[in-house]
């Protein structure tokens, strides 16, 4: 994760707290920063498709923050397709890796956060 990465989920964490209830899967990167913001509901494990199913099926919307190429953020992503929920990503550098999938992602049609107020308003 990176201090972007960071900086943008205390900025909607701080915004969200009181509006929706956040939730995350226990692993590393941008997950851990969240649940040390406060997450609501931390879905643990070793199976990592059984993990994105279940968040996928409990979750309104999915909104991602930084994923690398090798990451499971595509994998979570394509998990909220196939339930028809919508996918939310925050734009990053196109020099920085851990900012591929959600500017891939953007690129196959995933919502676009370019601005906190953005997220504020699909959580209400």
């Amino acid at each position: 994760m990176t201090s972007y990465g960071r900086e943008v989920i205390a900025m909607l964490m701080k915004k969200l707290k009181d509006k929706a209830e956040v939730v995350t899967i226990e692993v590393a990167g941008c997950n851990q920063e969240i649940i040390r913001q406060g997450a609501k509901k931390i879905f643990r494990g070793d199976n990592f498709e059984k993990l994105n199913e279940e968040v996928a099926r409990y979750a309104d919307l999915l909104v991602i923050i930084e994923g690398g190429e090798k990451s499971g953020t595509i994998l979570l992503a394509s998990k909220f397709i196939e339930k028809g929920k919508m996918v939310y990503c925050v734009p990053g550098r196109i020099t920085d890796r851990n900012c591929w999938a959600c500017n891939w992602l953007i690129s196959q049609g995933a919502g676009v956060i370019c601005d906190i107020g953005d997220l504020t308003g699909l959580a209400e």
